[in-house]
């Protein structure tokens, strides 16, 4: 028989809202909560240094800790709910509130459409704002905080605490706490209206303690629709793959999650034109919901139609939540009925969705497929690639250890990421081993990529191969494209790609933006160089690329390759360090370097889109954004 919960609690303020949070801890009649204030109220706004002492508050004898921040409204109640949570879980963390403008909010929301009492949580910042830990995870948070904090803001190491602990987290469906409206003294301002996903003013039961049996969750954030999909749900390329993380999911735009699922765009934006919901909406606003709504609705096919009391306060935050990072709050006000419209129309469109808005032939494409394989020294980013050349129609063979001809028998093709595409992993398998394998399976068509990073000089040609000078650093890339151009001339075709800098998950460690991006997450100056240029490609762009290289006109089997580099963007030096402090924490500090690295080579362009007919497409700072989210969310770095 389990032992019945035993809560202590704090709450935790700084002394400017002193009262406030004695009046939110005498909310409990049982007197439980103490109020833990900021030891250094004048030092950098943090929440870290209160959320420390508050953590360590855990009473003798407690089963469980709850943590509140001071600018919350609890719903009527909320401590017997939080005694049921710790009653029904017990060995799990229980988040009471989640962000509307979040992954997590998200995975509630989807939820409460199933009738669910609980949410497994996503891969992202734990939410802290209302949290109960089983005390043991509570009183050892200081020391992890201590040891691992490096400056991460607490929601992250919050994350990373319970990442480490091996602790669940899950969440209450509805959010039984609400943002008050106080202005935020930690410095989380820039992050818009803060709402809950979906909160109800009188908290239900507990239930029991099943968690909504999700395998896709769309979410709609910085206005831009996107889906994390669990692995195994379709990807055919196993866990930690593309920009998802160990965990098991995987995190895409809706657009290329729905392709992949054998939705056709046309029709989906057909019915969201035909629906007549947008109205005076912003329209990329407008078609983000209606992408992120209808593909909830596809995703609750599965689930059935049950009761769910609160899934119209759910359909009524999707939008808001997802545009509040741009919108005000008077603006989010105006336009809040046409986006809860909206994202009904969708759901609804989503649920009812037939074979008229699939994708024709789309099974028998896939099965007759040429394969690729995927190989070399990339690891989880050779594996994100090989996910978005699935998406691009390839059947994908990923083989991310040593590579015989039999691995490659029955490919097409294969694309080989070099060593600087990197970010850890395994030993990979060395360009020679798998050229010798391709030949022996009887491969014809082989696509290397190498970086600008393994090039000397100042600038680097395109065209011809061409050798460098002994001690040059672009030898040792040299002598590999050697290799492949050896293959081809034996009646076979090879393209050498250069790529500039590689942005989005899985990234190299090193670079200069990895490197900006764990500053600015951990309150680090960012060192700057007033004469550097940053030639950048988007994770997306550089596997189109790949896709152009493999799948374009072969040309003349046996001719010497050319080398073609890949560039997104170009950006200065304050430019592109802005756009890193926006992804991360806005109120980053730049510095002079107090010693120069030197210009980075630069890769001239022109041949991609006269050879390949490729251009870049994707979004950079989206891609910038989700390299800085895996880093904080899926690696064990700082």
């Amino acid at each position: 028989m389990r032992m019945m919960p035993r809560l202590s609690g704090a709450v935790m303020a700084h002394p400017r809202r002193r009262r406030e949070a004695e009046v939110l801890a005498g909310l409990d009649a049982t007197g439980r909560l103490r109020v833990v204030l900021d030891p250094e109220p004048e030092g950098p706004p943090t929440a870290l240094r209160t959320a420390a002492a508050a953590w360590a508050a855990v009473e003798p004898g407690a089963t469980h800790h709850l943590v509140l921040q001071d600018d919350v409204q609890l719903a009527d109640g909320f401590f017997e709910h939080a005694a049921e949570a710790a009653r029904v879980a017990p060995d799990d963390a229980v988040a009471f509130y989640t962000n509307w403008n979040s992954r997590n909010g998200a995975a509630v929301r989807a939820a409460a459409l199933t009738g669910a009492s609980w949410a497994e949580a996503l891969d992202e910042y734990a939410p802290c704002v209302a949290l109960m830990l089983p005390a043991q995870v509570a009183a050892g948070y200081g020391g992890f905080a201590a040891g691992d904090g490096a400056g991460w803001p607490y929601d992250v190491l919050m994350y990373r605490h319970l990442r480490a602990s091996g602790t669940r987290l899950r969440i209450a469906v509805p959010n039984t706490v609400e943002h008050s409206g106080l202005p935020s003294i930690a410095g989380n301002a820039a992050h818009g209206l803060r709402r809950a996903a979906v909160f109800a003013a009188a908290a239900p039961g507990a239930g029991t303690a099943d968690c909504a049996a999700l395998t896709v969750v769309p979410f709609l954030k910085h206005g831009t629709a996107q889906c994390a999909v669990r692995t195994g749900s379709g990807s055919g390329l196993g866990s930690n793959s593309g920009s998802g993380s160990g965990s098991g999911w995987e995190y895409l735009e809706t657009e290329r999650y729905l392709r992949r699922a054998g939705w056709s765009l046309r029709a989906v934006r057909a019915d969201f034109e035909a629906a007549g919901a947008a109205g005076a909406l912003p329209p990329r606003a407008a078609w983000n919901t209606w992408l992120t709504a209808f593909a909830l609705g596809t995703a609750l096919r599965a689930h059935g139609g049950g009761d769910a009391p609160h899934g119209d306060a759910a359909l009524r935050t999707l939008g808001p939540g997802g545009v509040c990072d741009d919108l005000s709050p008077a603006q989010i006000e105006s336009a809040a009925d046409a986006l809860h419209a909206l994202s009904k129309a969708g759901v609804e469109a989503g649920r009812s969705a037939g074979s008229r808005l699939r994708r024709t032939g789309v099974t028998a494409t896939v099965t007759a497929a040429p394969v690729t394989a995927v190989t070399g020294a990339g690891g989880d980013f050779a594996r994100g690639i090989g996910l978005l050349l699935g998406d691009l129609g390839h059947a994908v063979h990923f083989l991310p250890g040593p590579v015989s001809a039999a691995d490659l028998r029955g490919c097409d093709r294969v694309a080989y990421l070099a060593d600087g595409l990197a970010a850890g992993g395994t030993q990979p398998p060395g360009v020679d081993e798998v050229l010798r394998a391709a030949a022996e399976a009887g491969v014809r068509r082989l696509v290397y990529v190498g970086t600008a990073a393994a090039c000397g000089g100042t600038v680097v040609p395109e065209g011809p191969l061409a050798e460098p000078d002994e001690g040059d650093p672009g030898r040792g890339q040299w002598l590999a494209e050697s290799a492949v151009a050896r293959w081809a001339a034996q009646g076979r075709t090879a393209t050498v790609l250069r790529t500039a800098e590689p942005v989005g998950p899985h990234a190299p460690a090193g670079t200069v933006t990895a490197d900006w991006i764990l500053r600015a997450w951990t309150r680090r100056d960012l060192p700057l160089e007033s004469d550097r240029l940053h030639q950048l490609v988007d994770h997306r762009d550089l596997a189109a690329a790949v896709h152009a290289a493999l799948t374009g006109p072969a040309g003349t089997p046996g001719a010497a390759p050319q080398v073609v580099h890949i560039v997104s963007a170009v950006h200065d030096e304050d430019a592109w360090a802005a756009q890193v402090a926006a992804v991360t924490r806005p109120t980053a500090r730049t510095v002079p370097a107090q010693r120069g690295s030197g210009r980075l080579p630069a890769l001239e362009t022109g041949l991609a889109g006269a050879l390949l007919g490729w251009k870049p497409t994707a979004p950079l700072a989206d891609g910038l954004r989700a390299q800085a989210q895996w880093l904080a969310y899926d690696t064990e770095c700082c």
